[in-house]
């Protein structure tokens, strides 16, 4: 933390208190609510804590210089990543942008919309030898420039509830979402101290929140988060930032209804497992398509207020060490109160919603469905 940020800090919370200080005194009946000192501190803290967004945007808002300074990025064949690289790009940045599919329509697209100081490179994270050819290749053309950032986006989607997802999705998914992350930061790290940069991983807001019937994907990422989490604690000694990008439901290709709708199919038509039979017997079938549907109806279209996250935790010098990015104000109030609330509450919560989504009365999904709208 370096000592701006401190001094920052510092009167912010002394501002603060102040201020609370004079209210107290020009507004006497509130003694009568605030009658102890460690109400006082209670306030204090949670006024500043609510409040301190604003001050570190007004005053803690510059951005690094672009010259020199390399990024690579994961997964940017489509979506977060695909868009975070030519935004990058138009910023100045040096950027490695990798894909799955190095001569796929992604990679080609990149390459045509950018300058040339973007290069596309080959890495699959789940093998260990595409991310040690993707650290040589980031080393061979560096040039002059220091690796400032490395971004972990690249993630799949895959299996369902734990009955009917196989034991191959809850592999695939961590090694994706979870291990891949680990691999590429390990493999990235010296360089990283060299330049005191920064690790940007894209978790999810079911890193935090259980989402069910997406459990594979969720416990992936509610291991990234923990990872995160640790790694910020270890490396912070070497002047490494480790930031957490976790978005609420956004329609990117991972998270649409053409992939969705697939693997559902895959999951009740191609498979002949009991636990499958069972639920199609009792007409589960039919309310897992309406929770799915219940689900890519939430899902944000504007993936713009993701990448401006993105940005925000590559480019400031003084970047959030979690970003949430939401769709309004709104649905931040909503995630908030609900991550915040009794776990015994949250379970009351996603029993309603279920039950709406499995339940035949269509009044029901259609009030679920216009407050979705809202």
């Amino acid at each position: 933390m370096s000592g701006k940020y401190t001094l920052v800090l510092s009167l912010h919370l002394l501002t603060t208190a102040v201020i609370l200080k004079i209210i107290n005194f020009i507004l006497p009946f509130l003694a009568t609510w605030i009658c102890s000192c460690i109400s006082i501190y209670i306030l204090w803290i949670c006024v500043a804590a609510i409040t301190f967004q604003f001050t570190k945007e007004r005053f803690l808002n510059e951005k690094v210089e672009t010259e020199n300074r390399a990024v690579i990025i994961t997964g940017c064949d489509t979506g977060f990543g695909h868009a975070l690289a030519r935004r990058l790009d138009s910023k100045g940045f040096h950027v490695f942008a990798s894909c799955l599919f190095p001569d796929g329509e992604g990679a080609s697209k990149l390459k045509a919309s950018c300058s040339d100081r973007l290069r596309t490179l080959s890495l699959d994270v789940r093998q260990n030898e595409s991310v040690e050819n993707a650290v040589k290749y980031v080393k061979e053309n560096l040039g002059s420039s220091e690796l400032w950032a490395v971004v972990n986006n690249a993630g799949i989607l895959k299996g369902f509830s734990v009955e009917m997802s196989t034991m191959d999705e809850f592999k695939d998914v961590l090694d994706v979402n979870f291990l891949g992350t680990v691999r590429v930061t390990k493999a990235f790290l010296p360089l990283l101290k060299k330049s005191k940069g920064r690790i940007v991983n894209v978790t999810s807001l079911g890193g935090e929140v259980s989402l069910p019937f997406f459990t594979p994907y969720s416990a992936s990422k509610y291991a990234s988060v923990g990872f995160t989490d640790c790694l910020r604690h270890e490396i912070d000694m070497h002047g490494i930032s480790v930031v957490s990008i976790e978005p609420e439901i956004f329609l990117t290709p991972i998270v649409s209804k053409d992939t969705i709708n697939k693997n559902l199919n895959l999951r009740l038509l191609e498979r002949a497992s009991t636990a499958v039979k069972v639920y199609c017997a009792d007409g589960f079938e039919e309310s897992l398509k309406d929770l799915t549907e219940v689900f890519l109806s939430f899902a944000c279209r504007d993936t713009s207020i993701v990448v401006d996250d993105l940005e925000s935790a590559v480019s400031l010098v003084h970047p959030d060490h979690t970003y949430k990015p939401r769709r309004n104000a709104l649905a931040r109030f909503i995630f908030f109160c609900y991550e915040v609330m009794p776990r015994s509450f949250q379970i009351l919560i996603v029993k309603i919603v279920l039950f709406i989504s499995f339940s035949e009365s269509k009044i029901l999904k259609n009030i679920v469905m216009k407050i979705i709208s809202l």
